[in-house]
């Protein structure tokens, strides 16, 4: 390339690094760095790890506790058929939801085979990683021989809570979404709240707490709301082009979106409380004793 030809492109490239410097020295530019920097140093890719347990035990066991609590009177699987309505699935490919995930009857036999190994081999390990991205958010260290009871009681919440939002949501949608919004939000905060206070031993108040219960219950809320947009096209065209199997591994996907939000937003309580004290001085990051812990 001739130097005149050069010199209109470093010039557009020089442009683009300077508005990008000058959007990185702003608060928000400043904050948003201090945020991603933080998430990469606390997750160590758990998302991934996250979702393969989430599909190896909360999913199998909340599709007992949906088949448990379904009425008799029908052998469809409310999970599939809340699936199928959601995303306004389809011919082929809502079949396939049915019979991907089974009936009723076929899940309460589950119990008692699959999901009990899933539970003991999987599920425990799911309450370890977010204890883990926690802890290393907040700069704390936790721990103790009892966690992993702390664990189980955390995958039989987390399993109970899908499996209550599955078995309410049509009765909560044909209430309107004057009734569905606020109880959603009351019920994620309140979640998101629990989860890192039960997990870090209540070391952190739930006042410092509170930003990412916020964060997590409107961004995972409206991803919810949205999927349709996003996941319906790919859940047909994988369901018509690779049967069971493109369901499911669309599903995960969806999966792994979700669990990789509810970890971002993990993060971000710590970096807000730390970056409001220090603001004034960019170079000073937070450490273990400027984060609000409780006595």
């Amino acid at each position: 390339m001739s130097d005149a030809q050069g010199e209109p492109t470093t010039g557009r490239v020089k442009a683009i690094q300077d508005w990008l410097l000058g959007r990185a020295d702003t608060r928000l530019g400043r904050f948003s760095l201090l945020w991603f920097r933080r998430y990469f140093e606390a997750s160590h890719n758990s998302g991934c790890a996250a979702t393969v347990y989430s599909a190896l035990s909360i999913l199998p066991g909340a599709l007992v506790v949906v088949s448990f609590f379904h009425s008799s009177g029908s052998d469809t699987n409310r999970f599939a058929q809340r699936l199928v309505d959601h995303m306004k699935l389809h011919g082929t490919t809502a079949s396939l939801v049915q019979q991907t995930f089974g009936s009723a009857s076929a899940n309460k036999l589950a119990a008692s085979l699959t999901v009990a190994v899933a539970f003991l081999l999987w599920g425990i390990g799911i309450g370890q990683i977010y204890q883990d991205v926690y802890a290393r958010a907040w700069r704390i260290e936790v721990g103790s021989l009892t966690d992993q009871g702390r664990f189980a009681i955390f995958l039989f919440v987390v399993t109970g809570a899908l499996a209550l939002a599955v078995i309410s949501a049509a009765q909560l949608r044909a209430e309107g979404w004057y009734v569905l919004v606020p109880v959603w939000l009351v019920a994620s905060t309140a979640f998101w709240l629990w989860v890192p206070s039960f997990l870090l031993h209540r070391k952190i108040s739930l006042r410092a707490l509170l930003p990412g219960a916020l964060l997590a219950t409107i961004v995972l809320g409206g991803a919810a709301a949205t999927s349709p947009l996003f996941v319906a096209a790919p859940l047909n065209a994988n369901g018509k082009a690779f049967g069971s199997f493109g369901v499911v591994v669309t599903l995960i996907g969806y999966t792994f979106i979700m669990i990789t939000m509810s970890l971002v937003c993990a993060v971000f309580s710590p970096v807000w409380a730390g970056w409001r004290g220090t603001e004034n001085d960019p170079k000073v990051e937070p450490g273990p004793a400027e984060n609000p812990v409780t006595p």
